[in-house]
């Protein structure tokens, strides 16, 4: 265990400037290339262990890295193993879990960067599809209003990091099983803010 705990500091070092410093197309791509490797170096420890890389919008040197442990009391132990054996870093934040974001949704996408190219999100709907019986978790149906236009493929992954900071990993892996994306936002669809999602789930939680 110890040795990949030291394989993936050894990594994260090795491309933590490039991961910073990534601008254009072709550097981009390299990044989400070192993010793939970083990820599978996290699951290698532990194959529920996932880890969430956040890069600023205002071009600051700051990033974050989250290890996400979904409130499972097993992976917040390794995750603070993880933490103690990591390396002195500047320009990264690490924390151990995913607290809720306390501002607005349309607040966060203006903080942090979702897509590669900037993009402004005007803000983002959702409505209830359906609400597992055994579960109790929330399949929901999601619209994203913005100025830039990409495959669904790139929105749904925008849109698992958006709602992973914007609920936290406890609230996320608790009630929300699953997400689709929707092009229009048709008016058949009850839609409402993606604010109105934490009073939903502790409206939920208490009923």
């Amino acid at each position: 265990m110890k040795t990949k705990i030291e394989e993936f500091w050894d990594y994260f070092l090795a491309v933590q400037l490039d991961l910073l410093e990534a601008t254009g197309e072709v550097e981009l791509m390299r990044r989400e290339n070192m993010m793939a490797v970083l990820y599978s170096k996290a699951t290698s420890i532990d194959p529920k262990l996932a880890v969430l890389l956040m890069f600023p919008n205002d071009g600051s040197y700051l990033a974050k890295l989250a290890f996400v442990t979904w409130g499972i009391p097993r992976l917040k132990a390794l995750a603070d193993e993880l933490l103690a054996e990591a390396p002195l870093l500047y320009s990264w934040e690490l924390s151990v879990g995913v607290k809720p974001y306390r501002l607005s949704v349309i607040h966060l996408c203006e903080d942090y960067k979702f897509f590669e190219r900037p993009t402004t999100i005007y803000q983002i709907y959702f409505a209830v599809e359906r609400i597992y019986k055994t579960s109790n978790k929330l399949h929901l149906v999601l619209y994203i209003q913005m100025d830039q236009r990409y495959s669904k493929a790139d929105i749904h992954s925008a849109m698992y990091e958006i709602l992973l900071c914007y609920l936290g990993d406890f609230l996320f892996h608790k009630h929300i099983s699953r997400f689709r994306i929707v092009r229009r936002k048709y008016s058949a669809i009850n839609f409402i803010p993606l604010d109105e999602l934490k009073n939903l789930i502790h409206y939920k939680s208490i009923n």
